[in-house]
């Protein structure tokens, strides 16, 4: 691993073991889980998804916002010795830090793993260096990274623009000129859905999140034939070209130029910070990859906790937003307790 915290060695070369298929753990309350490995390490990673984890899901993404109990425990484990937090999302890294509100000391690891910022300005995970110039930069928004029309301005807004190559552009644009094309058919021909939630069900209204490499289209609140509808119409653009990657989650489908997974983003984590122990909390499909490099990493050491219903790979499976606000309370408080006993 080079000097830089960012950066991501080629996946062949790290020692692995074959992850574990994906199962359906029981439920657990949060006291069942077993914490010892966490509490009782001498310094530890506890890394967070956002969405469905600390923040209840909405139909308004924008409306996304952490519980109360969540960010009053994440306060007091910050204030721990020996305790990193870090937040890790599909957000980018702007909207993540507005939307979450965390504390300066937490790192936050955005788009999937394609952003890392480690208390400076956001960097690309692959090494890529942040820029201000160029095609890639944009201005501060001031409408946010959401929309329902397409944009004609900057796609992103951000402290620092992640630097994207020339085939990154050139993917993302004709992702964009995709999009395009079909929220002007679907605004054209109002029959072809159901709306959305906002639009009070008289017309078919695509609400986009466009991020530094990628363009994420919403589909909570929709009709779900129309969603399904959407979605095919969404990753048709991956024909002409293969190399955009879709990731798909909790109602919605995901159009990326890089392939960076949030198993990327723990790793630079627990590079960055060499934790003893590594804690990962998921909900999504994306999730799995931080769960499976955990698992299957010799260099990491730890557990994985899913949040909700879907079939996993993480041995613990607890069921919603609030129990995680009680699992971190109880997570901080006994390891205040041992680390007074030492």
């Amino acid at each position: 691993m080079t000097s830089d915290p960012a950066a991501m060695p080629p996946s062949q070369t790290r020692p692995e073991q074959t992850p574990t298929p994906l199962s359906a753990p029981d439920f657990s309350t949060p006291t069942e889980v077993d914490l010892r490995p966490i509490t009782g390490a001498e310094s530890v990673l506890i890394a967070l998804d956002f969405d469905g984890v600390l923040a209840p899901l909405q139909d308004d993404p924008e409306l996304s916002r952490m519980l109360p109990e969540s960010a009053r425990a994440i306060r007091a484990l910050t204030t721990l010795p020996g305790t990193r937090v870090a937040l890790v999302s599909g957000r980018d890294i702007t909207t993540l830090r507005a939307l979450a509100d965390p504390p300066e000391s937490v790192w936050l690891v955005g788009s999937h793993g394609a952003e890392v910022n480690l208390g400076t300005v956001p960097t690309a995970s692959s090494s890529v260096a942040p820029s201000t110039t160029g095609p890639s930069s944009a201005a501060p928004s001031t409408t946010g990274p959401f929309s329902t029309a397409p944009s004609t301005s900057a796609p992103f807004s951000s402290e620092s623009s992640p630097r994207r190559s020339a085939e990154e552009q050139r993917m993302l644009e004709a992702i964009d000129a995709h999009i395009a094309s079909f929220e002007h058919s679907l605004s054209a021909d109002p029959s072809t859905g159901s709306g959305t939630a906002s639009d009070g069900g008289s017309g078919a209204s695509v609400r986009v999140e466009r991020k530094p490499f990628s363009r994420t289209v919403h589909t909570r609140g929709l009709d779900a034939e129309f969603a399904s509808a959407l979605h095919a119409q969404v990753i048709a653009v991956q024909t002409e070209h293969p190399g955009i990657r879709v990731i798909e989650g909790h109602d919605i489908t995901e159009l990326a130029v890089k392939t960076a997974t949030k198993g990327d983003g723990l790793r630079a984590l627990a590079t960055a910070d060499s934790p003893a122990a590594v804690l990962y909390l998921g909900d999504d499909v994306t999730d799995e990859d931080a769960f499976a490099e955990l698992e299957g990493s010799r260099a990491l050491s730890g557990m994985g906790i899913k949040v909700g219903p879907a079939p996993t790979r993480a041995p613990w499976r607890i069921t919603d937003p609030s129990a995680v606000a009680e699992l971190l309370t109880r997570l901080a408080d006994e390891r205040r307790t041992r680390q007074a006993r030492q």
